[in-house]
């Protein structure tokens, strides 16, 4: 049966579309709403998922390499001072760019506890990155140090093979990536904690401490 307009036909329609315009008027539609996580940024952008774990595990690592040094030890280790104490990090993290010593305390492993002779490390960057280098030794660890807390920076990096003029790029192979913190834990004294230590051991520890520069032409002070 086909549809026949009429005028009484189209009356109707045109009275039932004002009866619906008047109920639904004032009505707010509803509308689609989307939540979008935001994107990380900084350290936590580039982190991979092995080292963040590492990370996020680094308050209990410090117990245990603590716990795994030898009652016989433990005047060595307690002779660190805050260098080795968990709580110790102060605030302004941040390392200036220059040359540091950079001398590694090792926890863990079969002795428990190992200390090495300072060799060198630098610090480069901009207002807007900076790298960390160990130049000498047989572990060199380089990378980048990322702003986090007040009281600590991440370092992403990679171990450079002796051979080699600069460190592989982060994330390419999980086998060289390190992670760490760094802190400050005196004046003038700084650490890097990495969360994968050598030789079986917990943690590695790099004190670092600014090589003093020779500035030509200054008068150095003398007391008195």
């Amino acid at each position: 049966m086909r549809f026949v307009s009429t005028p009484l036909v189209l009356t109707s329609l045109i009275a039932l579309g004002a009866s619906v315009s008047s109920c639904t008027a004032g009505t707010a539609r509803p509308h689609a709403t989307s939540h979008v996580a935001a994107t990380p940024t900084g350290w936590a952008g580039s982190v991979t998922a092995e080292d963040r774990s590492r990370l996020d595990a680094l308050p209990t690592t410090w117990v245990r390499a603590r716990a795994a040094v030898p009652v016989r030890l433990k005047a060595k280790l307690d002779a660190e001072g805050p260098l080795v104490q968990p709580g110790a990090a102060l605030d302004l993290p941040a390392l200036p760019p220059g040359p540091y010593y950079c001398r590694l305390v090792r926890l863990g492993g079969a002795h428990g506890l190992d200390t090495y002779k300072p060799d060198f490390c630098t610090v480069d960057g901009t207002t807007h990155a900076l790298s960390f280098t160990k130049q000498s030794g047989t572990s060199l660890p380089g990378g980048w140090l990322f702003p986090d807390t007040d009281k600590r920076q991440v370092f992403l990096g990679t171990f450079r093979p002796a051979h080699a003029d600069s460190a592989p790029p982060y994330s390419v192979n999980p086998a060289q990536d390190v992670a760490g913190v760094v802190e400050r834990v005196a004046p003038f004294r700084w650490r890097l904690v990495l969360t994968r230590a050598g030789k079986g051991a917990l943690l590695d520890i790099y004190e670092l401490v600014p090589v003093t520069p020779v500035v030509r032409g200054a008068v150095p002070a003398i007391p008195g």
